[in-house]
This record gives structure tokens, C-alpha cells and sequence, in this order.
């Protein structure tokens, strides 16, 4: 029987533990080729991600005047709510490439094709600050900058369309994020910032017989549908929806604001409404709490002018 010495245990072991040690050339590339959307920690609530980085998206539209809410739903979208590899590796949360000038350190990671470069950051801030100037000097989002600073919807709309991401969806996706979590609220305040003693009041609930039990509040001053939207946990859109409110309209103090929609048909008490001057069909609907389309049918307007003097069926 052959016999082994103590010297070849030695090197029989040397190589053990370098087979361990050392990966093999697939193993080695596949931590290259990491996807850039991969999670490498636990991601964080949107109210988590707020409490952190609101701040700061709010910091730059201040100075670039792009929408907190876009900034943050990117920001949300493509680190995976600070959950993936370039968020935590590289500091990054736009999915920014490390194309057209950029000098600084990188991390490759695949995305549309494999091991790209993207862009790596001391801090998140500075990839905060970096996407704000990104989209300031390239051509192509030129024409952001002429939007409203506080029309999310615009601007979503607007960096699909100049090709921000290739996914078809992208718009819808931002827009989602932005209204399921309140963060137009932030644009909000930044226009309320000019009064640095301003403060959001909870609003006095209603419930009255005229109005058939719907639940509604006042507008108060300084008041703005993002703020009710926040405080009773319902988006802006189906705030809209319930009061007949285009996308546009500017709230005033006292006005009625339903938390539910609306009937098709006012209170048995409440029969005939007579138009008086100044009001209007949306404001007689909001006055009995019943819907503009409702009213338009019962009475068999083509439109929703009215005039002074006109009777109007309410049920």
C-alpha cells in the first residue's frame, strides 16, 4: 500500500483551500453582470424613503424648479425603494449611466445590456443633485422646464416621452407611486413656503340631512385639495372625481368638499332649486350633493351653463 508524506498532505491541502478560496471565471462574472434592479437589502416603506430623502427632492426643485413628487417616485422607482444593488453599491437611485462626460467613479451593472457603467456617488444626495442637473442640460428635457413645477402628471408624461426609461409604462408608474403615497404634498409646500408660519389645521368633518348623510368639509384658507387628499387618505383623483373638479380648479375658502361620491338625486325636502345670479350648475350640485351629470340629465341640459331665474328639477 503507498504511503502519502506529511509534505504531500501539506500541498494536497494547499489546494483545497485555494479551490475553496479563489472563485472560478463564471462565478467571478457573474458578480460583474449583477443586475442593476437587483435588492441587496430590505427595501423601505415609501413613508421610510420620505422621512429620509423629502428633504432634499424638496431642496431641488427649490434650485431647479423640478417637481419633489417627480424626484422622489424616480427615486423610489428605480433604487427599488433603496432596496437594489446600484442604490447601495453606488449611491445611486435614478439609474443614471455613466455616458456623456462623466469623469467620476463607476460600477457596471446590467440593464438594457449587460455590464453598462452607471454612475457611483459619495452620497445619495450628491445623486440627488446630479439627476437635477442631468435633466437641466440635455437637450431632450428641454421642454420640462416650461411645465408647471407642481403638474406631476405633466412631467411624468413628459420624461417617458423624452425617453427617460424604455419601459412603455413608465408615466402610468410614477403617477401611481406619486398619488397612492401623497407626495405631491411636497410640491405643496414648497409653494407655501413663503410663509414660514403656515400651518395645515385637520379640517371639521360634516354630515347633514340636506345633503342625504354624504360626508363633506370646508375649505379653509390656504387650503389645497392635496392637503385634504393627505389628511383623509384618499388620492387627488378620486377627490376630483366625487366634486366634479377639472384638474385645474383653484379651491376657495368655504367651498364644499365631499369625502364619497356624490347622489343622483337631492333629499326629498329639497324638490326644485331656482337659479340665482352667480351660480353655477357645479356649485347648486355641491350645494344639495348631487352630481353635475345627474343634474344635466334630470333636466335635460346639453351643457352645464345655467342662468338666473332658471328652475331646476333636483330629484
Amino acid at each position: 500500500m503507498r504511503r502519502f508524506s506529511m509534505f504531500s498532505y501539506v500541498i494536497i491541502a494547499s489546494i483545497a483551500v485555494m479551490a475553496i478560496s479563489f472563485p472560478t471565471k463564471t462565478q467571478a462574472s457573474n458578480k460583474k453582470n449583477v443586475s442593476f434592479h437587483t435588492a441587496v437589502r430590505a427595501r423601505m416603506t415609501p413613508t421610510e424613503y420620505c422621512e429620509k430623502y423629502a428633504e432634499e427632492a424638496r431642496l431641488q426643485m427649490k434650485k431647479y424648479h423640478i417637481p419633489a413628487s417627480i424626484t422622489l417616485a424616480q427615486g423610489m422607482l428605480e433604487s427599488g425603494y433603496g432596496s437594489s444593488y446600484l442604490a447601495n453599491v453606488a449611491k445611486n437611485h435614478f439609474g443614471i449611466k455613466a455616458y456623456r462626460g462623466w469623469n467620476g467613479p463607476v460600477v457596471y451593472a446590467d440593464d438594457d445590456a449587460r455590464h453598462e457603467p452607471f454612475c457611483k456617488f459619495k452620497t445619495v444626495e450628491e445623486s440627488f443633485e446630479y439627476h437635477s442637473t442631468f435633466l437641466l442640460s440635455n437637450k431632450r428635457y428641454a421642454p420640462l422646464f416650461s411645465l408647471d413645477p407642481t403638474d406631476y402628471e405633466a412631467w411624468a408624461k413628459g420624461l417617458k416621452k423624452a425617453g427617460y426609461a424604455t419601459n412603455p409604462r413608465y408615466a402610468e408608474m410614477l403617477i401611481r407611486i406619486i398619488e397612492d403615497n401623497h407626495l405631491d404634498i411636497y410640491d405643496v409646500l414648497k409653494s407655501k413656503g413663503k410663509n414660514k408660519n403656515f400651518r395645515y389645521q385637520p379640517h371639521k368633518l360634516y354630515v347633514t340631512s340636506k345633503r342625504r348623510g354624504l360626508k363633506y368639509i370646508r375649505v379653509s384658507a390656504d387650503d389645497d385639495l392635496a392637503f385634504i387628499a393627505k389628511e383623509f387618505d384618499v388620492s387627488k383623483r378620486q377627490l376630483r372625481s366625487w366634486n366634479d373638479l377639472h384638474k385645474k380648479a383653484v379651491l376657495m375658502e368655504g367651498d364644499i368638499i365631499y369625502l364619497q361620491s356624490k347622489h343622483n338625486k337631492a333629499d326629498k325636502k329639497h324638490q326644485l332649486h331656482i337659479v340665482k345670479a352667480g351660480e353655477s350648475l357645479h356649485y347648486i350640485s355641491q350645494i344639495y350633493g348631487v352630481k353635475v351629470s345627474a343634474l344635466m340629465k334630470r333636466n335635460k341640459l346639453t351643457t352645464a351653463t345655467v342662468h338666473e331665474g332658471q328652475v331646476l328639477k333636483l330629484r
